[in-house]
């Protein structure tokens, strides 16, 4: 996805209103390129730890499981030859092709510039982005099938220098035999983030592998900075309306733990959630029994699956008692939808946390952003 240049124009000025070649050569010890650590680089991302030691980059990747350890260590290098401390895996930057496994990873690479190093992806029928469907119906991007059973002999007919992953338990199966290739596998854990900039910093992890780390961090400093703008006008606004965000699926409700990032989302909004003191940082299963009683007279409720009233009201008839119903105050995040049915919302918004925050505070604030429009979400229609 590529943000649309009127739309980017206009952000920033509403903003202002309201508030800104692998190399050959002689073997090189490790040893000889050590310096003093630029320090932590990383604001927001909990997940990984980056630094410089002279000609080596050291990416670490922490077990989201164990967060005292870690489950991958990176040391990045132009040169083939450079030796590189025990422990870790040798990557040679600037990776040139790239199998990619889960959606959220495709929007980075767009805004770097380096969509087009993608030679595989897992799910193909499932992604949003314009440029890379085409690529696949064209061939030039092989599909690998479903990411947890991803097909292992035409991952290796892509040739990839690198396989772009998301660790989801524990023990991964697949890895080893990845690795057993000689490709490296990258763990990008950002989907485990309890804060929405934290997700978006991601960005530094990835362009890290193509030499690109000053175009990442320009790029993210514009979203922090726009982000934390909208935070602070939305603590001007003069009320604080309770939320319910969530879906039912075969008789339970899903809404975000406390400690999530969605709930993360609309603190920063300025709204009250009934279960911002939760400690979970994922989904809390609940009864229809219990989202009545808990958010029955909620204001507003985000994160719906339909479309339309009606057809909530069809799915289960009970949701008529709910002030948010009566008041058709029911958005969804489907505004950026493709043909195939693939929602933006769930590919490229993990890159945007400033555009969704603006989408949540016109929803509940919309004196505070008299001149604009939603970009991922959309108010159900009767």
């Amino acid at each position: 996805m590529k943000l649309n240049r009127t739309v980017a124009i206009g952000f920033a000025a509403l903003l202002l209103c309201a508030t800104a070649c692998r190399r050959s050569g002689p073997a090189v010890s490790h040893s000889q390129l050590v310096v003093a650590s630029a320090g932590n680089e990383v604001k927001y991302a909990r997940g990984f730890t980056l630094s410089h030691q002279g000609g080596i980059t050291r990416i670490s990747v922490r077990n989201p499981w164990d967060t005292a350890s870690f489950i991958a260590t990176y040391y990045l290098v132009r040169n083939a030859r450079v030796r590189v401390p025990a422990g870790g895996r040798k990557v040679v930057v600037p990776v040139r092709r790239m199998v990619v496994t889960s959606s959220t990873h495709y929007e980075p690479l767009q805004l770097i510039g380096e969509l087009y190093s993608i030679v595989g992806v897992c799910n193909p029928d499932r992604i949003y982005n314009t440029e890379l469907r085409r690529a696949v119906a064209q061939n030039k991007v092989i599909g690998l099938g479903d990411n947890f059973s991803m097909n292992r002999e035409r991952l290796l007919l892509a040739r990839p220098d690198a396989v772009l992953t998301t660790q989801y338990a524990a023990n991964d199966k697949y890895a080893p035999l990845i690795e057993a290739e000689g490709i490296p596998v990258l763990y990008n854990q950002e989907w485990q983030e309890p804060s929405l900039l934290g997700r978006a910093e991601w960005i530094k992890f990835v362009a890290a592998f193509y030499g690109k780390e000053k175009l990442a961090d320009s790029l993210f400093e514009g979203v922090a900075h726009r982000y934390l703008a909208l935070k602070a006008l939305a603590a001007k606004a003069k009320n604080r309306p309770q939320v319910f965000s969530g879906c039912g699926f075969r008789g339970t409700w899903y809404v975000p733990g406390g400690r999530s990032y969605m709930a993360s989302l609309y603190a920063d909004a300025g709204a009250r959630y009934f279960y911002a003191g939760d400690s979970h940082t994922g989904s809390l299963p609940l009864s229809f029994e219990s989202v009545l009683c808990n958010f029955s007279q909620a204001d507003y409720w985000f994160g719906a699956q339909e479309n339309t009233l009606s057809e909530v009201l069809a799915g289960e008839p009970r949701c008529s008692i709910f002030r948010s119903y009566r008041s058709g105050r029911i958005y969804n995040y489907n505004r950026r939808r493709s043909p195939n049915g693939s929602s933006d919302f769930w590919e490229g918004c993990i890159s945007h946390p400033d555009l969704l925050l603006a989408d949540v505070i016109k929803a509940l604030h919309p004196e505070l952003l008299p001149h604009y429009q939603f970009y991922y979400m959309q108010q159900l229609g009767r």
